[in-house]
């Protein structure tokens, strides 16, 4: 059986999907020639009419090779024409520091301090005119009292000098420029109060805006009929998307047991929504008429509820994902899904070609890949005759479809695998589903008080037992497997073994079981020389780490980490500055000592071969660190200590001239304990006395491999 006529629409997609992965892989700042674009073009159309008329002489492969051109070509332009910063016009490429013209286009979120929003900047003023440029901003506006935050659509004066954002700080810390660049912002402002000032508020109909205050408003709905606490944030990021309520632990809670997409409004959500609206219109079958007016239905439904979560990304991909499904069903052709979602996939990339790097984007898509392709398989080793226990045979198969799919994608990224996460998929699965419908019913019923009222303690109740199985599941032993092993390469390795097994299992050729073999050979050396190459190394990190200091000394896969006492106690600033390089160099054991504490520690320090502690003075693999955090009054001569690294820390009172008697270093590091402008102060005094120095809160994290 020839299984590439089913899919023509996936034979359209790659090689459009390879020309955006080209252009991104290459970081290409220019497009290529329209004129080939154009030429290519008219070869297509023209070879395609030749070759749908079947003219023999005409070569079926040459007509394959000028379409994939064409289709790559159309793919590679669309980032470059995508990419704001390209763009002749871009604040970026006039001035960054000066008075600027902009309009708020995201809701305000608000932090501790600040309220981060992104700015769209409409122009520069120079003299009395104002110069048109564009370019998105991630922005900070300090807290005041006084002046009311402005609202999205609003259009707002500052004056700023504009920075582009910082890169990681820290070795295989989270990549946060990276991620911003796929939604077209570079740069980052801090506005003081009295840098910023509102000169037009928002007016006229915008879709967006009115999505997001109608998604604002259902929120303060569902706290009025008896959401509280923990259940009416979960209500509230299951139902709506507003996920800013969440806190921390139950954000750990839901992701190491594996069923963080439960609070991700995105294709589950719009999935419940359109089996739910497709089991009630199963009767609309009988005619054409029935059938287009049973998928007129479900696409309002569906894009009435994706306006209802205020129109964010990850819903308008998943509707626009289902909007494809349901015409595909609705054919008389009997579209295969595959194409359906290729199709999808094609509309989401010519609008956006950076979504592709949207992590949201490619686990939906590998997850319903999956769960097409692998639950067969799965679900056919067993058939139970209990319709209860076939139903819950049906949520195991399709889950483990979907997670073997995602799994390779989520060790890239995150580097964990939730070993339990069948048992919380049977439970949260079911619950959520029965919770998104019971909070629907509260918002659709809320005119009713008293209907709204018991739709609302059945979601709360709802809610309460998801929370309480998804934390329970999370704390059970060896919840999560910590994998740090699987990077890009081995990410491709997996893949192309799990898609060599599905085309075994569906072509029968044992072809494709030497091919699978051959990766899995592949896979198991990269792992190898992964482990070997761990296993050797040496390094000392100066991280980077805000207000406290921090310093790493790796062997092999040990680290030692020597931080300040409140810095280590502060488990959210370890996960997301120093956790990055356990994953990136594969720790197995991380040692804590803290710095202030340390002369205590001198007699236990591990590796004694190796490492020597004694106060502020250390010595590994001889390699001498000296901390300092003051200099003593020193009278007559002194012999000069020969050090490797010189740490200074905590904002000491410092004279270069008392420093250069006192130690001989061979590279000065500052660290992030330091203040800014004593950071700056002191950069500049070294540079002049000709002292090598490195500022960690300047440059990031200080690497020295050994």
């Amino acid at each position: 059986m020839q299984y590439r006529h089913l899919y023509p629409m996936v034979r359209i997609l790659l090689p459009f999907l390879a020309g955006i992965i080209v252009c991104l892989a290459i970081s290409a700042t220019t497009e290529i020639n329209l004129i080939l674009w154009i030429i290519l073009l008219v070869l297509s159309i023209a070879s395609g009419l030749i070759h749908f008329n079947k003219l023999r002489f005409v070569n079926r492969l040459l007509f394959g090779v000028i379409v994939s051109l064409f289709l790559f070509v159309t793919g590679y332009n669309s980032v470059i024409l995508h990419k704001e910063i390209l763009r002749s016009d871009h604040f970026s490429k006039m001035q960054t520091k000066g008075i600027f013209i902009a309009t708020v286009i995201e809701p305000l979120q608000e932090k501790d301090h600040s309220f981060k929003t992104i700015l769209n900047i409409r122009g520069i003023k120079r003299g009395n005119s104002i110069v048109k440029s564009e370019g998105r901003i991630l922005t900070y506006l300090a807290k005041d009292s006084i002046k009311k935050p402005p609202a999205e659509g609003s259009l707002v004066a500052f004056s700023a000098d504009i920075q582009p954002i910082s890169p990681p700080q820290n070795p295989g810390a989270f990549d946060y420029r990276k991620y911003m660049a796929t939604n077209n912002v570079y740069h980052q402002v801090y506005l003081t109060n009295i840098s910023w000032k509102i000169i037009e508020k928002p007016h006229g109909f915008n879709l967006f805006r009115t999505a997001n205050t109608i998604s604002r408003k259902f929120v303060s709905i569902l706290n009025e009929n008896g959401l509280k606490g923990r259940e009416f944030a979960v209500a509230s990021a299951l139902l709506l998307g507003q996920n800013d309520m969440l806190d921390n632990e139950t954000l750990q809670a839901y992701s190491g047991s594996g069923v963080m997409h439960i609070l991700s409004v995105s294709g589950l959500h719009v999935g419940v929504i359109f089996i739910a609206i497709n089991f009630l219109l199963a009767f609309m079958k009988k005619s054409s008429l029935l059938i287009f007016v049973k998928t007129t239905i479900i696409l309002l439904i569906i894009w009435a509820y994706a306006f209802l979560t205020g129109l964010s990304p990850s819903v308008m991909r998943a509707a626009a994902m289902f909007t494809f499904i349901s015409i595909g069903n609705a054919s008389k052709r009997n579209v295969h899904i595959v194409n359906s979602l290729s199709v999808s996939a094609i509309m989401l990339l010519l609008i956006d070609p950076l979504m592709i790097n949207n992590i949201g984007f490619q686990l939906s898509y590998i997850a319903i890949l999956g769960i097409v392709f692998i639950n067969k398989p799965i679900a056919g080793l067993w058939h139970p005759a209990n319709k209860i226990v076939a139903h819950i045979w049906g949520l195991i198969s399709v889950s483990i479809a979907a997670q073997i799919a995602s799994a390779p994608l989520a060790l890239m990224y995150f580097h964990q695998f939730p070993v339990y996460f069948i048992p919380a998929n049977l439970a949260a699965i079911d619950i959520s589903f029965l919770a998104i419908l019971s909070g629907i019913a509260v918002l659709l019923t809320s005119f009713i008080p008293a209907v709204s009222n018991f739709f609302g303690i059945i979601t709360n109740y709802l809610l309460f037992i998801m929370n309480y199985c998804v934390v329970y599941i999370e704390h059970l032993p060896h919840s999560v497997l910590h994998i740090t092993s699987v990077f890009s390469k081995e990410t491709i390795l997996i893949y192309l073994i799990l898609v060599t097994f599905s085309l075994l299992f569906f072509l029968k050729r044992k072809e494709w079981l030497y091919l699978s073999l051959s990766f899995i050979l592949i896979l198991s050396i990269s792992f190898s020389l992964t482990g070997m190459k761990r296993q050797k190394q040496q390094k000392i990190i100066f991280y980077s780490s805000n207000k406290q200091s921090a310093i790493g000394l790796i062997n092999g896969t040990q680290q030692i980490l020597l931080a300040d006492s409140m810095l280590l106690t502060n488990k959210t600033a370890v996960k997301f500055q120093l956790d990055g390089a356990r994953n990136l160099y594969g720790f197995s054991t991380v040692s804590r000592y803290a710095l202030d504490t340390i002369t205590e520690l001198s007699q236990s320090l591990p590796w004694k071969n190796t490492f020597y502690g004694l106060g502020n003075n250390f010595m590994f693999h001889n390699k001498r660190i000296v901390i300092i955090n003051s200099l003593p009054d020193i009278k007559g001569t002194f012999t000069k200590l020969k050090v490797d690294y010189l740490v200074i820390s905590n904002n000491p009172k410092l004279q270069i001239n008392v420093l250069k008697q006192l130690y001989e270093p061979g590279c000065i590091i500052i660290d992030g304990s330091n203040s800014y402008y004593k950071t700056k102060k002191w950069m500049a005094e070294f540079r002049k006395a000709g002292l090598p120095a490195y500022s960690v809160k300047e440059s990031g994290a200080f690497v020295v491999d050994l």
